[in-house]
């Protein structure tokens, strides 16, 4: 038998591998007899949690499913649906996890209580910008207030021009001049908007002033010629009023319906066209004048 011998001229005694080996069991069983009863509950609980996590994510699954096609009856916007989709998902699975971690002991309540304001009041400080256009971004998307395809003027931001597309932080506007501009949603929501076309198009007006001697007949038939000329005027809104009877001047007015896109260059277009037909057809576009009579 192998045996270990202690330094000479020391008083300990020989210690053998049988005695370590005896003495093992001994250790094991004492180990065993004060953790094993705590890590077989622990693992118990365990597979408790695991299970009951299944079962809530087959359900949620179910009630999803549900959930879209009611958002699909209401004609909820893709992006939208999307989202609301998503957060519920998360909300449960998250609200899941910690209620089983909490009532399966696994975790105390107290420290999961504590991480969740610590968090919260860290995320809310960092991201008060970012969480203030998510918000207007959910409202936009409930409400509705403008679809993409809308003519929209925002007045507190001096922008206006057409709506690409609604997404949760930002919203983007096509300009007439071509520009893509990305609008936060919180100033969508802070500001006057207002929506002036809709499915891309927006009415076109424009004024023209005549003599009192002209013949209000021949200028209105001249105008309304001019309009069912320009292809880009669509057919639903082609019409032409007196508008005012001025102090020097009859006000025409024209009335058409455009593009959203074209609007700038048929309104150019027809300016230019008024004039030089008015022109030729003899019709007095009246500046302003004072016209002094005297009588004896």
């Amino acid at each position: 038998m192998l045996m270990f011998t202690a330094v000479p001229g020391s008083n300990e005694e020989l210690v053998t591998i049988a005695d370590l080996a005896a003495e093992s069991p001994n250790v094991l069983n004492q180990w065993l007899a004060d953790r094993g009863e705590a890590m077989i509950d622990l693992l118990v609980r365990i597979v408790i949690a695991l299970v009951l996590f299944f079962i809530v994510t087959r359900i949620l699954k179910y009630v999803l499913k549900l959930l879209e096609k009611s958002l699909n009856r209401h004609k909820v916007e893709e992006t939208a649906k999307q989202f609301i989709l998503t957060l519920v998902r998360i909300s449960v699975l998250t609200l899941t996890v910690v209620t089983i971690v909490v009532q399966l002991n696994i975790v105390e309540a107290s420290s999961i209580a504590a991480l969740i304001a610590s968090a919260g009041v860290a995320i809310s400080l960092a991201m008060q910008g970012a969480l203030s256009n998510f918000a207007g971004g959910i409202l936009l998307m409930l409400n509705k207030p403008f679809r993409a395809g809308d003519y929209i003027i925002v007045k507190g931001a001096d922008v206006e021009g057409t709506v690409e597309k609604i997404e949760i932080y930002y919203t983007t506007i096509r300009t007439l001049a071509g520009e893509r501009i990305l609008i936060p949603n919180s100033t969508l929501t802070g500001q006057s908007v207002v929506n002036q076309a809709q499915n891309g198009t927006k009415v076109l007006i424009l004024r023209v002033g005549i003599s009192y001697e002209e013949d209000i007949a021949k200028a209105k038939a001249v105008l309304q010629s001019l309009l069912e000329a320009e292809p880009r005027i669509q057919e639903s809104l082609r019409r032409v009023v007196v508008d005012e009877l001025g102090e020097s001047q009859v006000t025409m007015m024209c009335i058409a319906r455009v593009k959203a896109v074209d609007y700038n260059n048929v309104r150019f277009d027809l300016n230019e066209r008024i004039r030089v037909t008015f022109r030729e057809k003899g019709i007095e576009i009246p500046y302003n004048q004072l016209d002094v009579h005297i009588h004896s």
